[in-house]
């Protein structure tokens, strides 16, 4: 009779523990389907802005483009810009408003599996640096005579792609990002600890069937490796010091991996850190302008002795545009 009881209790508790396993697992499936697909926003195209579409494997990505880009007359140079995970086109439409009172044109799609983007997912990066580089090849169907000079400007997953797609499309003039990280793997277990203490630990199997499901695996996104192999090119890394998500080491492996000159204390160098930014640095133009300007309209190498002597200090982003501390890395 004892010996009975027992036995139930036992079957009791590997029921439960077989319940439990199986409620954590659909729990883990249904977050790692939900990361790959997560809720979408589409926002409402502003009046300065037209809409193109950009082919790509998945179908025609809608994009918003400035103007004189769109009608085929377009300027020297153009932004191609990447959002980020959970953003959408909209990221951009105060640059996209600006840049053409600056002289320059600009192209904003859709990123994989967000805004009204064709395909169903994102890629962690990579289906997004693909995006960007297909994103580049229409910019440059849109010009006739002499092919513009290319910017790729992307923000926290945007940025990381933009670096990504250098290293397919090493041909493009220059690399801009802000908040992007150096390695996925590190950043995604960065996210899972800020939303939980040990979350890393014991939601990895939402990794797995996010990896799974997707045919990427986290730790092959390597961003720093693309800023390697564009090392002495002109790039402009850009980091916002309350940036808990994205920490500053990824800024600074990016920075160091592209061989980032420190333009001593000159902001349109190639890693600035903003204090008391959490995210928008991009809000404020001039810098990455001026940046462009030297870099590439001109022609002349990113050193700090032509990016001094180029432009006065106040048309960079100094520190009373938004009461932050600025320095360098």
């Amino acid at each position: 009779m004892q010996l009975t009881r027992r036995k139930r209790s036992w079957r009791r508790v590997a029921a439960g523990l077989l319940a439990f396993l199986v409620l954590y697992t659909v729990l883990c499936f249904v977050l790692g389907k939900n990361y790959l697909s997560p809720a979408r926003h589409v926002p409402v195209m502003p009046a300065w802005c037209f809409l193109v579409s950009v082919p790509t494997p998945a179908g025609p990505d809608p994009a918003w483009a400035t103007p004189g880009l769109a009608a085929g007359k377009g300027a020297p140079v153009v932004f191609v810009m990447a959002h980020g995970y959970g953003g959408n086109r909209d990221t951009w439409k105060d640059l996209l408003q600006e840049l053409p009172k600056r002289g320059f044109d600009a192209v904003a799609p859709c990123m994989p599996g967000q805004d009204a983007s064709p395909d169903r997912t994102v890629g962690f990066g990579v289906k997004e640096a693909r995006v960007v580089v297909d994103t580049v090849k229409w910019v440059r169907s849109q010009y006739k005579g002499t092919p513009p000079k290319i910017v790729l400007l992307g923000l926290s997953m945007g940025g990381a792609s933009v670096w990504l797609a250098s290293a397919i499309d090493p041909s493009v003039d220059g690399v801009v990002s802000e908040g992007a990280y150096a390695n996925f793997e590190q950043a995604m277990n960065t996210w899972f600890d800020r939303k939980a203490p040990g979350a890393s630990v014991y939601l990895k199997p939402v990794v797995w069937f996010a990896s799974s499901l997707s045919g990427i695996k986290p730790g092959s996104v390597l961003p720093v490796e693309s800023a390697a192999l564009w090392k002495g090119k002109p790039a402009l890394v850009v980091q916002g010091a309350e940036d808990h998500l994205i920490v500053r080491s990824h800024a600074d492996r990016l920075s160091v991996a592209a061989g980032c000159p420190d333009l001593g204390g000159a902001w349109c160098g190639a890693c600035a850190v903003l204090r008391g930014c959490s995210g928008r640095v991009f809000e404020s133009v001039d810098g990455v302008c001026k940046w462009v300007e030297v870099g590439l309209s001109l022609d002349l190498p990113l050193t700090p002795e032509t990016i001094v002597a180029s432009r006065p200090r106040a048309q960079g982003i100094a520190p009373t545009d938004r009461g932050n501390d600025l320095f360098l890395c």
